[in-house]
């Protein structure tokens, strides 16, 4: 729910934020001119730009933590394992683990990635580091993820949350050359 109330704020203070360069714009176009007016609207404009720049580098690239090399593994292509680390009523952090089995038939994990889903307004989740090991039961994988929360009014950062999932995710059946995706919503611990 705060995740909802946050993403609120944040699009009134937008909201609020472009009714007063409306309301700058005309002033600077009545007291000081029609040139004024263009060198101030390019200005806004570049700043919001630049910060767009940045924004999306980071939500491009998406990284990716590699456990395994996939020559040492015998089955491609490698099922996917989806383990839910947090969901409210409008945002989930999702951990996402691609395992394969090794000579040994052992199922290994491959890599793991997260990916955040829903109303993301005015917070960034940053991923500091993944670890997905193996268990003695070959069909139960032990994860821990650490990474933080990045609470944003207007782009500036207000507060930073620092979260720590850690659990074991079940696969559901042994991988086959054909399996679909195994969805798992196990619930990991959570540090703030």
């Amino acid at each position: 729910m705060i995740y909802l109330i946050w993403g609120i704020l944040n699009l009134g203070l937008l909201i609020y934020f472009l009714m007063i360069c409306f309301n700058a714009i005309k002033l600077i176009r009545q007291k000081i001119g029609l040139l004024a007016t263009i060198v101030f609207v390019i200005g806004l404009l570049s700043f919001c730009r630049s910060s767009d720049d940045n924004n999306n580098k980071d939500l491009n690239q998406e990284k990716t933590w590699n456990f395994a090399y996939s020559d040492s593994l015998v089955q491609s292509p490698e099922p996917l394992l989806e383990i839910s680390l947090e969901k409210t009523l409008t945002i989930e952090y999702q951990l996402e683990v691609i395992y394969s089995r090794n000579k040994q038939n052992i199922n290994v994990p491959q890599s793991a990635f997260l990916v955040t889903n829903g109303f993301i307004c005015g917070t960034n989740w940053i991923p500091k580091s993944i670890s997905v090991y193996k268990t003695n039961d070959n069909n139960k994988f032990q994860y821990h993820v650490y990474g933080i929360v990045e609470w944003k009014l207007l782009g500036g950062t207000v507060y930073t949350q620092k979260k720590e999932y850690n659990g074991y995710a079940l696969i559901n059946k042994p991988p086959t050359a054909h399996s679909a995706p195994a969805r798992i919503a196990s619930r990991g611990k959570s540090r703030i």
